[in-house]
Protein backbone atom coordinates (compact mmCIF):
# COMPACT_ATOMS: atom_id res chain seq x y z
CA UNK A 1 0.00 0.00 0.00
CA UNK A 2 1.47 3.34 -1.00
CA UNK A 3 1.10 6.49 1.03
CA UNK A 4 -1.61 8.78 -0.22
CA UNK A 5 -3.35 11.46 1.85
CA UNK A 6 -6.79 10.13 0.98
CA UNK A 7 -6.21 6.91 2.92
CA UNK A 8 -4.13 8.36 5.76
CA UNK A 9 -6.13 8.92 8.96
CA UNK A 10 -3.45 11.24 10.39
CA UNK A 11 -3.86 13.53 7.38
CA UNK A 12 -7.65 13.63 7.80
CA UNK A 13 -7.46 14.13 11.59
CA UNK A 14 -5.03 17.03 11.23
CA UNK A 15 -7.01 18.55 8.36
CA UNK A 16 -10.34 18.22 10.18
CA UNK A 17 -9.00 19.65 13.45
CA UNK A 18 -7.45 22.63 11.66
CA UNK A 19 -10.62 23.33 9.70
CA UNK A 20 -12.70 23.15 12.88
CA UNK A 21 -10.31 25.51 14.67
CA UNK A 22 -10.66 27.93 11.75
CA UNK A 23 -14.48 27.65 12.00
CA UNK A 24 -14.69 26.21 8.49
CA UNK A 25 -17.44 23.90 9.63
CA UNK A 26 -18.63 22.52 6.32
CA UNK A 27 -15.16 21.41 5.24
CA UNK A 28 -14.42 20.17 8.77
CA UNK A 29 -17.59 18.04 8.76
CA UNK A 30 -16.53 16.54 5.43
CA UNK A 31 -13.01 15.82 6.68
CA UNK A 32 -14.32 14.20 9.88
CA UNK A 33 -16.71 12.12 7.78
CA UNK A 34 -13.76 10.84 5.77
CA UNK A 35 -11.93 10.11 9.03
CA UNK A 36 -14.91 8.15 10.38
CA UNK A 37 -14.95 6.12 7.18
CA UNK A 38 -11.30 5.22 7.75
CA UNK A 39 -11.63 4.78 11.53
CA UNK A 40 -15.27 3.94 12.32
CA UNK A 41 -14.46 3.12 15.96
CA UNK A 42 -12.75 6.45 16.71
CA UNK A 43 -14.92 8.31 19.22
CA UNK A 44 -12.96 11.55 18.78
CA UNK A 45 -13.62 11.52 15.03
CA UNK A 46 -17.37 11.18 15.63
CA UNK A 47 -17.25 13.89 18.30
CA UNK A 48 -15.37 16.18 15.91
CA UNK A 49 -17.96 15.59 13.22
CA UNK A 50 -20.73 16.36 15.68
CA UNK A 51 -19.00 19.57 16.74
CA UNK A 52 -18.62 20.69 13.12
CA UNK A 53 -22.28 19.92 12.46
CA UNK A 54 -23.26 22.02 15.50
CA UNK A 55 -21.28 24.86 13.93
CA UNK A 56 -23.44 24.43 10.82
CA UNK A 57 -26.57 24.36 13.01
CA UNK A 58 -27.36 20.85 11.75
CA UNK A 59 -28.36 19.66 15.18
CA UNK A 60 -30.19 16.50 14.13
CA UNK A 61 -27.16 15.27 12.19
CA UNK A 62 -24.92 16.29 15.09
CA UNK A 63 -27.00 14.16 17.46
CA UNK A 64 -26.35 11.09 15.30
CA UNK A 65 -22.60 11.68 15.27
CA UNK A 66 -22.42 12.43 18.99
CA UNK A 67 -24.51 9.38 19.89
CA UNK A 68 -22.09 7.25 17.86
CA UNK A 69 -19.21 8.79 19.83
CA UNK A 70 -20.96 7.94 23.08
CA UNK A 71 -21.43 4.33 22.03
CA UNK A 72 -17.66 4.14 21.73
CA UNK A 73 -16.84 6.30 24.77
CA UNK A 74 -19.93 6.32 27.02
CA UNK A 75 -18.55 8.36 29.93
CA UNK A 76 -17.23 11.32 27.95
CA UNK A 77 -18.62 14.45 29.63
CA UNK A 78 -17.71 16.90 26.82
CA UNK A 79 -19.60 14.75 24.30
CA UNK A 80 -22.61 14.54 26.62
CA UNK A 81 -22.51 18.32 27.01
CA UNK A 82 -22.51 18.77 23.23
CA UNK A 83 -25.39 16.33 22.93
CA UNK A 84 -27.36 18.23 25.59
CA UNK A 85 -26.73 21.43 23.61
CA UNK A 86 -28.14 19.81 20.47
CA UNK A 87 -31.23 18.57 22.28
CA UNK A 88 -31.71 22.07 23.69
CA UNK A 89 -31.58 23.59 20.20
CA UNK A 90 -34.01 20.94 18.95
CA UNK A 91 -36.42 21.57 21.82
CA UNK A 92 -36.05 18.01 23.12
CA UNK A 93 -36.28 18.90 26.81
CA UNK A 94 -36.54 15.35 28.15
CA UNK A 95 -33.49 14.19 26.21
CA UNK A 96 -31.51 17.26 27.29
CA UNK A 97 -32.48 16.53 30.90
CA UNK A 98 -31.38 12.91 30.52
CA UNK A 99 -27.98 14.08 29.28
CA UNK A 100 -27.60 16.47 32.21
CA UNK A 101 -28.53 13.74 34.69
CA UNK A 102 -25.98 11.43 33.08
CA UNK A 103 -23.31 14.14 33.31
CA UNK A 104 -24.10 14.64 36.99
CA UNK A 105 -23.79 10.89 37.60
CA UNK A 106 -20.24 10.80 36.22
Amino acid sequence: MTFHPTNNPVFWKTTADNLLADERYEKAAEAYLRLTELLPNDAEAWKGRGTALIGLEKYGDAVSALERALILLPDDKPTLELLAECFDKLGAVEKKTACILRINDL
